[in-house]
């Protein structure tokens, strides 16, 4: 559908109200054209309320904007997101979005200065482009440093014109402060918008780019370097160290804007929020014989003789072109398998016309021999460069050409067969993975069923692989008891998934009180050790919330401790998870615990995941780590967020984009009924 007819979705936070949202779209500074009278608007008091499997156009964050809500950027699947502050003018940086085609190996973030310089944006974006599989874990801690030094010049030298030049007394740095908070509130200056932009460039690199709404740096007519503020100034400093990590630093927009280029990530697309690649045109299923091969060379008798010897070679399917507008014209409406191609050709020669066709995601892949009688070796060293599969020389032997075109078909047929395979697993593997994140309840179910029961609930569920074997849910016993419940089956991907649909079976149709944990555990086992061939096993925890009688009651079988504390107190608690892992011993009995759950109690289960794996700084949130963590967001008045979100934000910031084990995260937190 033209973009002048699509719909696009937006995700709204709630808090900024229908009128803020309509007088912002109005204004044309997101979607060209009349896209944004058109747009269908979802509101959401957290990030959790919006879908994971639904792609939105852009998400409008509060103004201004909280921490919490950072995580959008790896937790909402969009790529363009904006803070709708007072007196938003994108200027020269507007529309935001100039096509809504989904472009999904992008990210968009426009903050304005106030908000962008409490915050930690240069880590979020950067853990945002892991989790989207933009950049590799290898190179993130230098994206990192880059993107941090030229974002504070573009906040300090840019939109807040600050002069840092010279040396540095505490006298100056009084006064340098003071000058900071008097801007920020400032509506001229810290009003300004800043946007940080990633993109994959053509030749597979990463471009992040930093705009602001500064002066600008005058550009220097000699050398092309920028006159600086001040020799001395942080981002005269800076500047080399960016260079350094950098494959390449430019400015644009009179020096509004810093362009840095890193190497691309080669690794397979495993996140859901990036589109697959184009599939080329596929060889006939039959075989090489009926393979599409286009022929292109200026004189009609070589085109004659090379049809006369694939002819020979079984391979009838041809199609010719005379000059190199021509081969791209028939590769077109051909869909060749591959291309035979002579380099010296009139209007395009065939290096040109080399390069073009592998820049057609149709063509990326497709054998192109190329056919010349150039003796210099640079020439026919340059044609490989530009993307050629294989080289010929004229005059052209039947034997050596067709034993080079059967070659480069098999190849390719093999290769069209994997993929085949390929996409045919992928597809069935995401069957199964919607199956299974239909057994975890969703954040409007468990939101609507928290407040029945006075509680706050919040979730975060993520596999290593395509299927994992965590599992959770809740189970309303009556109107004051809640049960809760958290699986982990040893291993991840397939066998473990089919071990949570097992699970998942067994408990909707068991007839076992859920009243009694250690009873129904008990009871469980004993039915699961039944299904789960040798070998393997779950931990779980199963409990109730008790809101009249004001107590968790619970059963373990090896899980991770529990945690439970209460708001605003640093005491918080590690239950014990002991117990024979379900499925391991037929006859296994489990005991029901329990613990005082008032009115400021909270309780956290988790994966193991959270415990194990380790961080960038190389250690783990063992229990001791974890506490102090837990105590620090727990006393610490600007943590407005609930558990499960900072947490995970956190957890999110500090590990590998891909993890080695399922993670799951679940918090209940009392709040008035």
């Amino acid at each position: 559908m033209p973009d002048g007819q699509r719909r696009p979705t937006l995700a709204v936070a709630a808090s900024l109200g229908a009128e803020t949202v309509n007088s912002f779209l109005t204004g044309n500074s997101l979607f060209p054209d009349d896209a944004s009278n058109r747009a269908t608007v979802q509101y959401g008091g957290t990030v959790e309320d919006f879908a994971a499997d639904l792609r939105y156009h852009a998400c409008l964050l509060p103004c201004p904007t909280p921490n919490r809500w950072l995580d959008a950027l790896f937790r909402i699947n969009c790529n363009v997101f904006v803070e709708l502050f007072p007196n938003l003018d994108l200027g020269d940086l507007g529309p935001l979005r100039t096509s809504l085609r989904d472009d999904r190996r992008e990210l968009v973030v426009c903050l304005s200065t106030q908000s962008a310089y409490h915050l930690p944006l240069a880590r979020k974006f950067v853990t945002a482009l892991r989790q989207r599989n933009i950049i590799g874990d290898d190179i993130a801690p230098s994206v990192e440093l880059a993107v941090q030094e030229a974002f504070s010049n573009s906040v300090m030298h840019g939109n807040m014109e600050l002069n840092t030049s010279g040396r540095f007394t505490l006298d100056k740095l009084n006064i340098l402060a003071d000058e900071t908070r008097k801007r920020l509130a400032h509506p001229f200056y810290g009003g300004r918008a800043i946007i940080m932009a990633a993109r994959h460039t053509q030749k597979g690199r990463i471009e992040i780019s930093i705009h602001d709404q500064g002066p600008g740096f005058t550009p220097s007519d000699d050398d092309g370097t920028f006159n600086l503020p001040g020799d001395q100034s942080t981002f005269g400093r800076g500047l080399p160290l960016i260079r350094s990590l950098c494959e390449n630093v430019r400015f644009g927009r009179g020096g509004r804007t810093i362009k840095m280029t890193f190497p691309g990530h080669a690794q397979a697309n495993t996140n859901p929020f990036i589109a697959n690649p184009v599939t080329p045109a596929s060889l006939p299923r039959n075989g090489i014989g009926l393979a599409r091969i286009l022929v292109a060379d200026e004189t009609l008798i070589s085109r004659e003789s090379l049809a006369a010897y694939l002819k020979i070679g079984g391979f009838g399917n041809l199609a010719f072109a005379r000059d190199g507008e021509d081969t791209l014209a028939q590769a077109d409406w051909f869909l060749p398998d591959m291309v035979i191609l002579d380099l010296m050709m009139p209007k395009m020669d065939g290096f040109a016309v080399c390069k073009a066709l592998r820049a057609d995601p149709r063509f990326a892949d497709i054998p192109i021999i190329a056919q010349t009688a150039l003796a210099e070796t640079a020439g026919r060293t340059k044609i490989f460069e530009d993307g050629a599969t294989d080289l010929i020389l004229k005059p052209v032997n039947k034997a050596e050409l067709l034993a080079r075109v059967r070659i480069h078909l098999e190849n390719r047929l093999l290769v069209q067969q994997l993929r085949s395979y390929w996409e045919r697993t992928q597809s069935e593997l995401e069957l199964a993975r919607n199956m299974q994140e239909r057994l975890i309840p969703r954040a409007d179910y468990y939101r609507t069923t928290g407040a029945h029961y006075g509680l706050s609930i919040s979730a975060h569920f993520q596999t290593s692989s395509e299927l994992g074997g965590d599992l959770w849910g809740l189970l309303p016993l009556d109107d004051q008891r809640l049960a809760v419940w958290l699986v982990d089956f040893a291993g991840h991907g397939l066998g473990a998934a089919l071990n949570t649909f097992r699970l998942h079976s067994l408990m909707s149709s068991d007839e076992t009180p859920h009243d009694d944990p250690g009873a129904y555990l008990t009871a469980l086992n004993r039915h699961l050790k039944k299904l789960l061939p040798v070998g393997q096993y779950a931990t779980m925890l199963y409990g109730i919330i008790d809101r009249q009688d004001n107590l968790f009651r619970y059963a373990c079988a090896a899980t991770t401790a529990p945690v439970i504390g209460s708001a605003g107190n640093p005491d918080i608690r590690f239950l014990d998870g002991s117990g024979v892992p379900l499925g391991v011993i037929a006859d296994a009995r489990y005991d029901t615990r329990e613990i005082a759950f008032g009115c400021t109690s909270f309780l956290m289960l988790y994966s193991d995941a959270l415990i194990e794996t380790e961080l960038d700084n190389g250690e783990t949130l063992d229990p001791a780590r974890l506490q102090t963590l837990l105590q620090k967001i727990l006393m610490d008045p600007e943590e407005t967020g609930d558990l499960a979100a900072i947490l995970t934000g956190y957890f999110l910031d500090h590990t590998p984009a891909i993890l080695q084990d399922d993670f799951t995260l679940v918090t209940l937190q009392s709040k008035p009924r």
